[in-house]
């Protein structure tokens, strides 16, 4: 097999762990009203799955350089299939919930062989813009498992189709991971917890993680959330319409590929952060109307200031820390998902006991607190 079908196997599959991860979000609702259960722990469904990520890159860079990266990705997808098929057949609240811990503990360690494949069959002067489709390729398939497991809900009136052909497709992705070459190995980041405290001296980086944080956590309470309220706009639940909801991630695409130009074009990181944080927050008003057609906008704004803190802010921690950019770069990962996992439950809460409004108030709150992180990233010491 050519190095170039190899690659885009891995973006291929790539695309696949994030359906794997967020196919479950639109149809929460579903869930809740099926089992029993309540919107925090249809929440769960999401969290169980993020939490793994936050602590990968501390953690797994001590497990998986003792294997290939083709052992690594073989098993990884034999398990998210076999997992993924138990998931479409099971009736228990918490043997789901199990399944999809299982899942996010496998999933570090796929992003993490996928992108250390990429980067070593790819030319040094190819490898930014091999990483610029991987980064657009995770957002895609975010967008596509989201999307899929509302339509296929609509199709035949069962969460349980979609997950059983993404874990048939996961199953075939294993399969054709065996043909893959398997000299390639894994050079993960182990960093020490006195690395850590370095990295975190640094004013700049503080500030970053401390914006991407919070901003991390208001978009996915918006995303995690979002589904019950539009439940309650119609009576009836739309499993296409909810998917329809995060087709605010192709402008993420866009985002990721041309953040340099936004760079250039704001004059300085910090200050495209900081657009990015009040666009976030106009689209948030918006969430409040009753009309998902505005609220559909809505979230396309909210989307494009999200993905533009994202990608610049990412892109910035990079680029201050010359020698220590691995660990900087992991510590990054594990607080953008350490705010991702909290914000995917703990604003149930919120939304549970005081209701949508106060819900997008406080959430506005926090990423006004990111709009002051990255304006004080602009002020000079």
């Amino acid at each position: 097999m050519s190095k170039k079908a190899e690659i885009y196997i891995m973006y291929f599959c790539a695309g696949l762990t994030l359906c794997v991860m967020y196919g479950v979000q639109p149809i929460q609702p579903v869930f809740m009203e099926i089992l029993g259960i309540s919107k925090f722990e249809a929440s769960l469904f999401t969290t169980s799955i993020l939490v793994p990520l936050a602590i990968a890159s501390i953690v797994y860079g001590y497990i998986l350089e003792k294997f290939s990266i083709k052992k690594i990705l073989v098993f990884a997808f034999f398990a998210f299939g076999v997992l993924e098929l138990m998931f479409a057949f099971c009736n228990d609240y918490y043997f789901l919930l199990n399944i999809r811990g299982l899942q996010g503990l496998i999933a570090p360690a796929a992003l993490t062989g996928i992108m250390s494949y990429i980067s070593t069959n790819t030319s040094k002067e190819n490898i930014a813009s091999a990483i610029g489709v991987y980064i657009g390729i995770t957002i895609l398939g975010g967008f596509i498992g989201r999307f899929l497991s509302g339509l296929s809900y609509d199709i035949f009136n069962s969460w349980r189709v979609f997950f059983a052909i993404l874990g048939v497709v996961l199953l075939m992705s294993a399969f054709m991971l065996t043909k893959i070459s398997s000299k390639v190995s894994v050079s993960p980041v182990k960093p020490k917890l006195g690395d850590i405290f370095k990295i975190l001296k640094f004013r700049s980086n503080a500030l970053i993680v401390a914006y991407i944080f919070c901003l991390f956590f208001s978009f996915t309470a918006v995303l995690n959330f979002l589904p019950f309220e539009l439940n309650k706009l119609g009576g009836n639940f739309s499993g296409t319409k909810t998917g329809l909801i995060y087709f605010g991630y192709f402008i993420g695409v866009l985002v990721a590929f041309n953040s340099n130009r936004i760079v250039s074009f704001f004059g300085n990181a910090p200050k495209a952060m900081f657009f990015g944080a009040i666009v976030f927050i106009f689209g948030l008003f918006f969430l409040e109307f009753d009309s998902f057609w505005i609220i559909f906008c809505a979230m396309l704004v909210v989307c494009f200031g999200n993905f533009i803190g994202h990608s610049i802010a990412s892109g910035y921690i990079n680029r201050i820390n010359d020698t220590h950019k691995g660990i900087a770069n992991g510590l990054y990962v594990s607080i953008y998902y350490l705010g991702g996992s909290l914000g995917s439950v703990v604003p149930s809460f919120i939304y549970s006991g005081y209701g949508w409004k106060i819900f997008l108030i406080s959430i506005g709150i926090l990423v006004v607190i990111s709009l002051i992180f990255s304006g004080l990233l602009s002020v000079k010491r």
